[in-house]
């Protein structure tokens, strides 16, 4: 009777190990598969300001301070406006101007630089076919490690 309970008392012991190990590997493997998800939406998101950067045909730096440039614009505006109805004049004015510029970059990046796009005129290809390539990949781990 003794052996038995011993037995029983072993197998339960062993079955509430092995539930909790298969717990943890799932916690961390889940852990895991979220940081390996994050990372390939950081490295898309710095592969595609890069090619944001050449298709406005500026380095990396060169388009941070360009970005820089114009939210100062924006500031000098608003702070020269003098009703509320010349503020909302001001923001309605950027943010128009900003979708047309995210339009037409974000068109070009989806492109890659392949091809014309919106009737635009034949222009040296900016997007490098390397990173072109480097987009592709990124969208894929994305597309794997997000699963």
């Amino acid at each position: 009777m003794k052996g038995r309970l011993i037995g029983a008392t072993v197998i339960v012991a062993f079955a509430g190990a092995l539930a909790y190990g298969l717990n943890t590997w799932e916690a961390s493997k889940n852990r895991r598969q979220e940081e390996l998800c994050k990372v390939a939406q950081e490295h898309l998101k710095t592969v595609e300001i890069q090619a944001r950067a050449m298709a406005a045909g500026l380095s990396v730096e060169g388009y941070a301070e360009a970005e820089k440039a114009e939210v100062g614009k924006l500031i000098h505006a608003l702070d020269t406006a003098q009703t509320k109805e010349e503020v909302e004049a001001v923001i309605t004015k950027h943010s128009a101007t900003v979708e047309a510029q995210v339009a037409a970059t974000d068109a070009e990046v989806k492109s890659r630089g392949d091809q014309p796009f919106l009737g635009q005129q034949f222009k040296e290809q900016r997007i490098t076919t390397d990173v072109k390539q480097e987009i592709q990949r990124a969208e894929k781990a994305v597309t794997t490690a997000c699963e």
